[in-house]
């Protein structure tokens, strides 16, 4: 049985991205914010980060095989 890192990853579009940026957009915080808020921005960021990062990987992929 194949790990679920080895499978193969679903097309993520560009306008999924585009979205994700907007829903989640990179915030500045100040000291007001709790650790707590601080490290849930930072968590929803990360997903939108891994996405991106795996977008680039299957456009770059279609890339080298033409």
């Amino acid at each position: 049985m194949k790990n679920d890192m080895q499978s193969p990853f679903p097309a993520i579009s560009e306008d999924l991205i585009k979205k994700l940026d907007e829903i989640f957009p990179k915030t500045d915080f100040n000291t007001q914010k709790s650790l707590r808020d601080i490290d849930f921005h930072g968590g929803q960021r990360s997903v939108v980060n891994f996405l991106r990062g795996k977008r680039e990987e299957q456009t770059d992929n279609i890339l080298k095989l033409e």
